[in-house]
């Protein structure tokens, strides 16, 4: 009869066994937390001591490199997980060890959790030891304050659980594969396959689908959160808790830590399920599960295509060059991944259904894409099911708003669609109706020709779903769509935020710059009246002449004939000299030309740049004149331009701007002033 193993025993013999990982980690995490942090507090004393560039205490200092927040810390943590998860298990690559290991007086789940738990403390260990080191560092700056000792303990704490993360993750790739070369190969898909795929899809869209509005609303970001633990332990390193913002960084939140606990608890329970499943002859192969083999060929065949079938339609769009590179590297995916399951190179031409299925499946996707068989290009609900239609052209920049009335950020297109919805839609959907008639047809260009306009569409459907799309359409008739909803002062007020504009709202603005590009500023405003002025002082002056001062002038005109003279005199020895050497007297010419062309052009040919800084306190009257050009211009004397008036508000990195042009006559009267004031 065997006795059985204690397991206390067994996690201390496998200790004992991993001791050299234990000491590689304990190098790496001294030299990347405490004596990185020594070397930055020394370097900060010194530059303030000697150079006086420090400009944050040492306490500050302090805070600013320990403690939550710092993604090279966690990228540090999850490799460590990954070489902990790889020495501990490497056993079940080997046929022979697990023979041995299987055969010990001990269920599978006892041998798991021992090389569980042994190899986490090889982790734990060093990495608590590293932290209090730190602690020790700013002890000796006085700058550990008892608040940046307890955010070190919780980032140590957060630290822990991104390793059982990584560490559980990684366990699952090793036990789905049986060699060294396919777990590595797994950890990459776990890792990288869906945001992979998000960019290929991504991808995809920008090409073939011409009416997209790009999503500027961090959707992808939510994507590749969720795609990896390791992506997720990222993400929860580098966002904005909903906790309070401590002395070193964003505190997490109690939710956001049993998040981790969670991810890494259920990732263990599958590594588990799967260990206890998993055969003994798997050991050596390059799955453990034979059945995965086509699933995970096809999964990988599929993306390699699309991408292959993208670069040929970049280069050449041709169906049967896309259809070529599709099945060529379809093909060729597939033999490497065969050889890699076989190591027989008389095997890679097996299981030619699994290729079948890949390449349809890859050109079902591709020339769906292609074609617009969904008809996403070319979308255009019936009128009857419409709630409200909005449009706008791309120029301006509008600010959105939080929920306590704060500035957040520049809106996105989308976000200016959904605020001018508008329910009396008969003429912009006609708009989007003739537009989406060119876009079905295949001489778009020719219908449109060169006076055509990108117009931004959101159709707000009854049963709620929003749809935006972006369609060419004829200038002309959308200039006389937008000058009859302009008309309404309504529909002005929500195209232009400016016409709502409150004294909170202009309290917070802080500078008001305006540009105007090829405009000579006399074209532009005329003559400023002090300038009249001082002209017809001139004049008059000019003719009440003395004639003393006449006879000052004769002089001076006498002493600049005999300059002239001189002048004359040194010319024509010039002229000599050149005569004298005839070889370079052809260069010398086109040298002349060139160097008069040169500044004839500059003189004549090139154009100036107004730039004008209007003062806050002239903020309301030109607000005031600018609203009152707005309803009075048509919207083709509105959109007639490439020049803007910015607005920028206090404490934010993003401004409002508003086209102006020539038309905005009263707005041009106080930028007039605050142009020859300034």
């Amino acid at each position: 009869m065997t006795s059985k193993i204690s397991f206390s025993k067994l996690v201390r013999t496998e200790m004992r066994q991993m001791n050299w990982l234990l000491a590689v980690q304990m190098v790496a995490f001294v030299l990347v937390f405490p004596f990185r942090t020594l070397m930055v507090m020394a370097i900060r004393q010194n530059e303030q001591v000697n150079y006086g560039r420090a400009t944050y205490s040492v306490a500050e200092q302090f805070s600013r490199n320990v403690g939550l927040g710092h993604m090279e810390n966690t990228g540090v943590i999850l490799c460590a997980g990954i070489l902990c998860a790889l020495a501990a298990f490497a056993y079940i690559h080997s046929q022979t060890k697990q023979d041995f290991y299987h055969s010990l007086a001990l269920k599978r789940e006892g041998l798991f959790g021992a090389k569980y738990v042994s190899s986490t403390l090889t982790f734990v260990i060093p990495y608590l030891i590293s932290q209090l080191l730190v602690i020790l560092v700013g002890l000796f700056y006085q700058a550990a304050t008892l608040k940046v000792v307890l955010e070190i303990l919780l980032a140590s704490v957060q630290g822990i659980l991104f390793f059982l993360c990584s560490y559980a993750m990684t366990l699952v790739a090793m036990m789905l594969t049986g060699n060294f070369l396919t777990t590595m190969l797994g950890i990459g898909v776990f890792g990288a396959y869906l945001p992979i795929m998000n960019l290929i899809v991504e991808s995809f869209q920008e090409v073939f689908w011409d009416t997209r509005i790009a999503d500027y609303t961090y959707s992808s970001a939510y994507i590749q959160k969720w795609s990896s633990p390791w992506a997720w332990c990222m993400y929860a390193t580098g966002r904005k808790h909903s906790g309070t913002t401590g002395v070193t960084g964003q505190i997490p939140g109690v939710g956001d830590l049993c998040q981790l606990i969670a991810i890494a608890a259920v990732l263990t329970l599958v590594a588990l399920a799967l260990y206890r499943v998993r055969k003994t002859e798997a050991g050596g192969r390059a799955l453990a599960f034979p059945p995965l083999e086509p699933v995970i060929k096809i999964l990988v065949m599929v993306p390699v295509s699309l991408v292959a079938g993208l670069i040929a339609n970049q280069m050449i769009e041709s169906v049967a060059f896309e259809l070529l590179f599709i099945l060529l590297f379809g093909a060729l995916i597939c033999v490497v991944i065969e050889f890699i399951y076989r190591v027989d190179i008389r095997q890679v031409l097996a299981h030619k259904w699994q290729f079948a299925v890949g390449a349809v499946i890859a050109c079902a996707i591709f020339f769906a894409f292609r074609f617009d068989v969904t008809g996403y290009n070319s979308y255009l609900p019936a009128e009857d099911e419409l709630q409200s239609m909005s449009l706008t052209s791309y120029f301006g920049t509008y600010i959105a708003y939080d929920d306590e009335g704060g500035i957040a950020y520049s809106r996105t297109m989308r976000e200016r669609l959904d605020a001018i919805e508008w329910e009396d839609f008969d003429s912009i959907y006609q708009l989007a109706a003739d537009a989406v008639e060119i876009e079905k047809g295949n001489d778009a260009d020719e219908d449109l020709g060169q006076d055509y306009s990108y117009v931004y569409f959101k159709f707000h459907l009854t049963n709620g779903k929003e749809v935006y799309r972006c369609y060419r359409v004829n200038t002309e008739q959308f200039n006389e769509v937008m000058n009859e909803l302009i008309r309404n002062e309504e529909f002005l007020e929500m195209y232009y935020p400016i016409c709502n504009w409150d004294e909170e709202i202009m309290s917070r603005i802080t500078s008001i710059y305006c540009w105007f590009y090829g405009y000579d500023e006399e074209e532009l405003f005329g003559e400023p009246e002090e300038d009249a002025e001082d002209a017809d002082t001139e004049d008059a002056d000019t003719e009440n002449l003395n004639a003393e001062d006449a006879e000052d002038v004769g002089a001076e005109s006498e002493l600049s004939e005999d300059a002239v003279s001189a002048e004359s005199e040194s010319l024509t020895e010039m002229e000599e000299t050149v005569t004298d050497e005839p070889e370079d007297a052809e260069d010398s010419a086109s040298a002349a030309s060139t160097v008069s062309g040169n500044v004839e052009y500059y003189y004549t040919d090139v154009y100036t740049d107004i730039n004008i800084t209007v003062p806050v306190s002239m903020l309301s009257e030109l607000v005031e004149a600018y609203v009152k050009d707005l309803k009075s211009l048509s919207y083709e004397e509105i959109r007639e331009t490439v020049n803007e008036i910015n607005f920028y508000y206090e404490q934010t990195y993003v401004n409002e701007s508003y086209p102006i042009n020539e038309n905005f006559t009263n707005t041009l009267e106080v930028l007039k002033k605050a142009y020859y004031e300034q």
